[in-house]
């Protein structure tokens, strides 16, 4: 923590510098509010002893200037002329305490570490904003992942409680997210702050100011300093979910951050430490992106430290039934139903589904099964695969594995045509003729595949 004394008295200063400086804080000193000032713009200030008389100039006067413009800066009273009337206007001001001179060291590293708690709870209490529904639903988020691979629940268990940076990948809906607070949540990180950013939300400038923070002044419209997601989440997890979405020129900040461990905010010239553990996530392939040089190998490196692969829910049809039964109680609570069961005919053409959006599209299929079930039972389901002129078809064992074959079969061209397309750095007429293939149907593949 860092304490600023305002004090004309240098011996004053002096002397609760030296003890403060025993009791680890990072002690700074200003003889008048000026030079105050100056130590405020270009420091972290947590707390400040102000005095009221700093000789010609009113203390007082300062404390409404400064709690304007940074309320967040917990202010400590002292003064030789304390009277019950100047200490309930400092109090109205902001000030979080009140003081009198002759200065009690005991008294004061007593109120100075009480208000270092106050400082904690107040920086808890903004991450828990965004974590809170999160640590409510520790216990229901991980029931979703009991039923994950054992070789994943294996990293699991060996890098939950490790400061190791993470990446998760796989398709959409496959539970990156979930599968990065299981990661939080049963560890030694559990009470610790989780914050999460989609990369893709956000351009350069502003997810900038969401990691990072910014000082007051730093843009137009930044009346108050802000805190980022880096600061406020101090040593927990931050989550980057969407990273291959993430611009070059923010790869390059970012992996600053992750080899020296700190950070200015936007519009700062501050170094601020940063002892946070980053699990990524991201559904391309960022080899190819590596290779099409939209993504750094370097911040690669640094991020897959260790790395999930998180099949698709195709490759993992054993865990449906678990996840149907878990999706049914969920709905059951949400939308006040009472459906004890699925058809088991049912259950098994959902094994059968080939499900392009994995976990997520079976929990919105039987979300609606369970609000539309008309009895105890589901027994329809509403997917387009499923419905032939209205009426319910049946997915066979040989349809399932012509998905299947289909899927392997479009990787395989998928790779292959990628890898003809490097090579003629993307150059249509060249990549068609070592295809074999018109230019026409080379551009709808591309599309396709989204190459």
């Amino acid at each position: 923590m860092n304490v600023l004394i305002v004090d004309d008295e240098a011996g004053l200063r002096r002397g609760i510098l030296k003890r403060l400086s025993i009791e680890n804080y990072s002690m700074f000193e200003a003889p008048d509010t000026m030079t105050a000032l100056e130590i405020i713009q270009n420091e972290k200030i947590n707390i400040i002893l102000l005095d009221l008389r700093l000789g010609e100039e009113d203390g007082y006067q300062f404390l409404k200037r400064l709690k304007a413009n940074e309320p967040d800066i917990r202010v400590i009273v002292i003064t030789g002329y304390g009277t019950i009337k100047s200490s309930v206007a400092c109090i109205k001001e902001g000030a979080s305490n009140y003081l009198t001179k002759p200065i009690d060291m005991d008294i004061l590293i007593s109120t100075i570490s009480s208000e270092v708690e106050k400082i904690h709870l107040f920086e808890e209490n903004i991450s828990l904003r965004q974590s809170i529904n999160d640590l409510a639903g520790t216990s229901k988020l991980l029931k979703y992942v009991k039923s994950l691979p054992t070789h994943i629940d294996t990293v699991i268990n060996k890098v939950k409680n490790s400061n190791v940076s993470i990446l998760i990948s796989g398709e959409t809906g496959t539970g990156k997210e979930v599968t990065a607070k299981k990661i939080h949540f049963s560890g030694d990180y559990s009470q610790k702050p989780f914050i999460g950013l989609n990369c893709s939300v956000f351009n350069d400038n502003l997810i900038e100011t969401e990691l990072f923070g910014h000082e007051k002044g730093a843009f137009t419209g930044a009346n108050t300093r802000r805190l980022g997601r880096f600061e406020i989440v101090r040593d927990g997890t931050l989550f980057l979910d969407e990273i291959g979405d993430m611009q070059m020129n923010m790869q390059i900040k970012l992996l600053r951050v992750l080899e020296e461990k700190v950070f200015e905010r936007v519009g700062g010239t501050q170094k601020i430490k940063t002892n946070c553990r980053i699990i990524a996530a991201t559904h391309k392939d960022l080899m190819k992106a590596i290779r099409e040089h939209t993504f750094r190998e370097d911040l690669y490196y640094r991020l897959n430290v260790v790395e999930i692969n998180l099949p698709p829910l195709v490759e993992r049809v054993e865990e449906i039934p678990f996840l149907v039964n878990q999706f049914i109680d969920d709905a059951n609570i949400e939308y006040d139903k009472n459906i004890k069961a699925i058809d088991s005919e049912l259950l098994d053409q959902l094994k059968s589904y080939n499900w392009p959006g994995n976990i997520r599209q079976l929990k919105n299929v039987i979300t609606n099964a369970v609000i539309l079930a008309e009895a105890d039972a589901i027994t329809s389901l509403n997917i387009p695969a499923f419905q032939s002129s209205g009426q319910k078809q049946k997915l066979s064992n040989s349809r399932n594995l012509k998905v299947l074959i289909e899927k392997e079969t479009g990787d395989i061209e998928k790779k292959v045509i990628g890898k003809v397309l490097l090579e003629e750095k993307r150059n249509i007429t060249n990549t068609a003729f070592r295809l074999g293939i018109s230019r026409k149907t080379l551009y709808k593949k591309i599309e396709s595949y989204n190459l």
